[in-house]
């Protein structure tokens, strides 16, 4: 059970910071907030793919496996929104990715 809520609250943390080096890096491209933003979310990539190889490791089922590799690969493709209503629609299928998987790996553990 650990394994899985580490793991959500990584990729949920992921795309926090998605979401800023998006916002940074469309108020100013070549500001200092935006690198510290893209350095920040390249931390937490590291953070949810270490999560990600946990969950791979315990996980009792392939099904579970994919839907974590989902949710943190749809995460991590939000930066490349193009405005603010992609990077919406993005984050929420990110969003509902994680809750998928989170449905999932509630049964696993039960």
């Amino acid at each position: 059970m650990t394994v899985y809520s580490d793991f959500a609250g990584a990729v949920t943390e992921f795309r926090r910071g998605q979401h800023d080096r998006w916002h940074r890096k469309d108020e100013e491209p070549d500001g200092p907030a935006c690198f510290e933003a893209r350095l920040e979310a390249y931390r937490l990539r590291g953070i949810a793919l270490h999560a990600l190889f946990r969950v791979q490791l315990i996980a009792s089922s392939q099904t579970v496996i994919d839907a974590a590799q989902q949710a943190y690969e749809l995460t991590a493709r939000a930066h490349k929104a193009s405005d603010k209503t992609e990077l919406s629609a993005r984050g929420n299928q990110a969003r509902e990715s994680l809750e998928h998987f989170v449905k999932l790996a509630s049964s696993d553990v039960r």
